[in-house]
């Protein structure tokens, strides 16, 4: 299967399995405040997807700009953008979904595609379990992986496998920042993380590679750092004005002018490469979304493989390394 008819395919996916899950105004919750790239595409494809329901966005926010004073209504689905950010490797991530489940146990919530890693079981049941109180939890998973533990630990809510979000982006919007590949450029983007997988052999990337991780990752944006700064004044404000005008302006920020600059530098990144190797799964993703042949080694605990399992195996142009 090519990339274009693979994107058709796993976007016809997403729509017809999420398309009626949206039944009520929503807020959408746990949005990627930070420099990484993938995840401003996931939330970018999200928002795209959004669009298509005839239903209104009330609310958004990430779990350190939201409003704990905020109200959400009664009648409001809650929905927590998607990643590979449910267990306890980026643990404060799924700290705040518990916190809304257990605010909120009578509104609607859906957890958007997400993969599943915990290191510590008894800190997984401890989770199913509050889950397990909630009236109505649909966790739609990206990998089979995933849902193979949803379905084993989270009995009691709706478990469903549905494509990363980023594959609903719309290119055509993006055309103007790719520019042609150079004949001799080969890129290795080797994440730095504690989810690069130690034992991994790299010897088939040629000595000539270039070696980054995503550039927003490797050189620290002004703009972001002085905006870091501001976002630090939110709980001086919080305190002495009962206010929270810092965590408005950071939502506006990050929609308007923070997302838009990551999505736009990765693309600008990967554009010039011939050959690439990737350890990063929205690299992989967005390679293809370029149309780009790449090779695709595997993360610390298997997330990348799974998905390659579950989604990729029939493509062309991919060679996926495990070990």
């Amino acid at each position: 299967m090519t990339y274009q008819e693979k994107i058709s395919e796993l976007k016809n996916i997403i729509h017809e399995r999420l398309t009626p899950l949206i039944t009520e105004n929503y807020v959408l919750l746990g949005l990627p405040y930070h420099a990484n790239i993938g995840d401003s595409l996931i939330w970018k494809g999200v928002e795209t997807f959004l669009k298509t329901t005839p239903y209104k966005c009330l609310y958004t926010a990430s779990e350190s700009s939201y409003n704990p004073n905020y109200k959400i209504p009664s009648d409001a689905m809650i929905l927590i953008n998607g990643g590979g950010s449910f267990g306890d490797l980026w643990r404060r991530h799924t700290e705040f979904w518990l916190r809304l489940i257990q605010q909120y146990p009578d509104n609607n919530i859906i957890i958007l595609p997400q993969s599943i890693f915990y290191k510590d079981e008894n800190l997984l049941k401890e989770d199913a379990e509050i889950f397990s109180k909630h009236k109505k939890i649909t966790i739609c998973l990206r990998d089979n992986n995933s849902l193979k533990i949803a379905n084993q630990y989270f009995t009691h809510s709706d478990n469903i496998l549905v494509p990363d979000m980023a594959f609903y982006i719309d290119m055509a919007k993006w055309e103007k920042y790719i520019t042609a590949p150079v004949s001799d450029k080969i890129l290795f983007l080797n994440r730095k993380d504690i989810e690069k997988k130690q034992n991994l052999s790299y010897s088939i990337v040629p000595d000539n590679a270039e070696i980054h991780d995503w550039p927003t990752m490797e050189k620290s944006l002004f703009s972001l750092n002085v905006f870091h700064k501001i976002m630090y004044l939110k709980k001086i404000e919080r305190r002495i004005l009962s206010t929270h005008f810092v965590d408005y302006l950071t939502n506006i920020a990050f929609k308007k002018i923070f997302r838009k600059k990551f999505i736009k530098e990765g693309i600008r990144f990967l554009s010039p490469y011939s050959e690439i190797y990737v350890t990063r799964l929205h690299a992989a993703i967005l390679s293809i979304l370029l149309q780009k042949q790449f090779v695709w080694f595997d993360n610390s605990y298997g997330k990348s493989s799974s998905f390659y399992d579950t989604w990729l195996s029939d493509t062309e142009g991919i060679r996926f390394i495990r070990e």
